[in-house]
């Protein structure tokens, strides 16, 4: 059986009249030593810009900070994939990505205004697991977990909105000759801290979709409900809001319908 080892970089310049110029490298080493299995190591870096509000926005209570530099990340992940028989997918990755000049909100100590800075970083690592099968009848499910810590390296306490465990679970089963499907996805997520250092409870909620393929040449339907036993949950709030978590909506239904031009 023969190996296989493939090197790919990239190179991405990016050019803004307020704070000039952004190189952004990315770098793939993947080696596959057999048919059904792969090794990958991964490398990028990326930037997000301040936008307007954070740049120049100028109100009683607020000022602006044109000096603003773009936040930048840079993502380094170690992947391993293996496809077992009775077509069943694993993979195992690694990740950690270090950021830095992340830009938040904070008060001048003279004025008592507030306004936007380069204020910190952040160092995020994890792990993930995915399982995953697929049938030739159309049936298909996967499961996922996420373990993830995220620190600042300048601030000891807990980060605000930031969940530990993730839990994620799809199925979806053909019901009428691949042309009628119903789906399930089920999302959980551990408890997240607010500004105040108290927590959000941790939720899972269902969600439900009845969709179809082809039954009409270009035309494609489906019913959705959301958070299908309506639980109740909250999200942590951010900086200048009065509330330290912000409740989500309960049970939703969602009917979409789309042509796709041939």
């Amino acid at each position: 059986m023969r190996k296989n080892l493939v090197l790919n970089l990239g190179l991405r310049y990016d050019h803004y009249s307020t704070f000039g110029g952004t190189t952004n490298p990315r770098a793939a080493l993947i080696y596959s030593p057999w048919e059904r299995s792969s090794f990958k190591l991964l490398y990028g870096q990326s930037f997000r810009a301040p936008n307007f509000f954070e740049l120049y926005y100028a109100a009683p209570g607020n000022e602006p900070n044109p000096s603003l530099q773009p936040e930048t990340v840079k993502t380094m992940e170690a992947v391993w994939e293996q496809y077992f028989a009775h077509h069943l997918r694993v993979t195992v990755s690694g990740f950690y990505y270090p950021i830095r000049h992340l830009i938040g909100e904070q008060a001048d100590a003279a004025t008592g205004n507030a306004f936007f800075t380069n204020a910190g970083s952040l160092d995020l690592r994890g792990v993930d697991f995915e399982f995953g099968r697929r049938l030739p009848g159309g049936l298909e499910g996967t499961v996922s977990y996420s373990f993830q810590d995220v620190r600042s390296p300048s601030a000891p306490l807990p980060l605000t909105n930031s969940p530990k465990h993730l839990v994620q679970a799809s199925l979806s089963v053909p019901l009428v000759k691949q042309k009628l499907f119903a789906s399930m996805d089920l999302q959980y997520v551990s408890t997240r801290a607010m500004l105040t250092g108290a927590y959000t409870g941790a939720y899972v909620v269902p969600n439900f979709t009845l969709f179809s393929r082809n039954v009409l040449k270009g035309w494609e339907l489906s019913a959705s409900l959301y958070n299908a036993f309506d639980e109740k949950y909250a999200d942590p709030a951010g900086e200048g809001l009065a509330e330290d978590s912000i409740v989500q909506d309960g049970r939703q239904f969602r009917i979409k319908v789309g042509y796709r031009f041939q």
